[in-house]
């Protein structure tokens, strides 16, 4: 033994250090439980969110939108553009529209909005309007002079089914249009800000002939959408890619994981503050056991390891606790009600991922042994003879 402990005696005082001052040790695993849950509490929410985004993104909206050139309010001849765009690898949708901006009117309110000249057939592989319909048929603008728009600004026009409205417009010829549908994507500036008619009623508004102002795009890889856009722009078209064209999706992920990444690791870091005061302690209050061990022959690389374990264990424990604690609470959390931006009610989004409860514990107990450094080398350090006077 004057080698070093042996590996089953430094496992029976480090259990003997963990038993013996119980509220102690408590004390340091909940901390280290704690700022584990919440990281796991916080990095789901953030998972859930985005994927709530990309969701948005993937299903709902445009990978890429063919523009005009600089200069110009329209793409003339844009079907042999449409036919150069399904030649491009992994595309499922290609959908020209005719956006008209326009006031529309019912009653005493007025709202701007963009309104959308398509062929439903075509955006619906886009879009996936019919999924997001709430009353009505996005093909019932086929029918003449009909209107679909989204439920928040159907609100605000105060506008029903078989209502009537009044689209207006500088250098517009003015068309009375009535409400054959509304739908819901849960993304404000869509429901909001978009309304669809057919192509022919949008042209007719604006008195132009064959004509569109984009040509939407839709990739079974959306992150495939920039590579696919610089194609496009090496033939002379005017193409973005998803990422260019939403930029506040782009910059909400970002902050969320800046922000999230930031906090979770000043948790950690007051959780292995916790560890290092707690060990420090330990090491004061045993350095007459401390002597006794150096006096049986354990050298200082023997007591280093054993104040390490000691750390590494508290913070296994207290990691496994927190994973357990995270995931219940996540499991709680994930049929809470919340308002998102269109003032709809929806469940909490909470994405879990096995891999992170995975390396939190990992990062919980490697903090928890950095903590444990000072103490365990402040231990190491000890003269036997002075340590046995206590």
């Amino acid at each position: 033994m004057r080698n070093g402990l042996l590996p089953g005696f430094e496992l029976s005082v480090v259990r003997r250090h963990i038993t013996f001052h119980k509220w102690r040790t408590l004390l340091s695993v909940a901390a280290v439980a704690l700022a584990v849950a919440m990281s796991i509490i916080f990095i789901s929410i953030q998972n859930g969110f985005s994927d709530f985004l990309f969701d948005i993104v993937f299903r709902f909206l445009p990978h890429i939108t063919v523009s005009p050139p600089e200069g110009d309010d329209y793409l003339h001849l844009y079907r042999s553009i449409v036919d150069v765009c399904w030649a491009l690898p992994g595309v499922v949708g290609v959908s020209p529209s005719l956006a008209a901006p326009a006031t529309l009117s019912y009653k005493d309110k007025s709202e701007n909005v963009a309104m959308m000249g398509i062929d439903p057939v075509q955006a619906e592989r886009i879009t996936q309007i019919t999924q997001n319909m709430l009353q009505g048929e996005i093909t019932s603008i086929l029918g003449g002079k009909r209107i679909v728009m989204g439920q928040p600004l159907a609100k605000k026009l105060k506008v029903k089914m078989g209502d009537t409205v009044s689209a207006k417009f500088p250098d517009s010829v003015p068309v009375n249009l009535v409400v054959s549908g509304i739908f819901s994507f849960g993304y404000k500036e869509v429901d909001e800000g978009a309304a669809y008619v057919s192509q022919e009623t949008a042209r007719r508004f604006l008195n132009e002939g064959d004509v569109v102002t984009s040509i939407d795009i839709k990739l079974a890889d959306p992150f495939q959408a920039q590579v696919a856009a610089a194609q496009l722009r090496s033939h002379g078209y005017n193409a973005k890619d998803w990422q260019e064209l939403f930029p506040d999706i782009v910059r909400t992920l970002a902050f969320e994981r800046t922000q999230n990444a930031i906090t979770m690791l000043l948790l950690m870091i007051i959780a292995t503050f916790g560890i290092a005061s707690i060990m420090n302690m330990l090491v004061a209050e045993k350095t007459r056991e401390i002597g006794m061990l150096m006096a049986l022959g354990a050298n200082p690389a023997s007591i280093r390891r054993l104040f390490l374990l000691e750390s590494g264990i508290l913070g296994l424990i207290g990691a496994v606790s927190g994973c357990i604690l995270g995931l219940v609470t996540c499991l709680l959390l994930s049929g809470v009600q919340i308002q998102n931006v269109t003032g709809e009610m929806m469940e909490l989004p909470i994405a879990l991922n096995p891999m992170d409860f995975v390396l939190f514990t990992i990062l919980a107990v490697l903090l928890s042994i950095a903590a444990g450094y000072y103490p365990a080398r402040k231990a190491s350090l000890l003269d036997p003879v002075i340590a046995l006077k206590g």
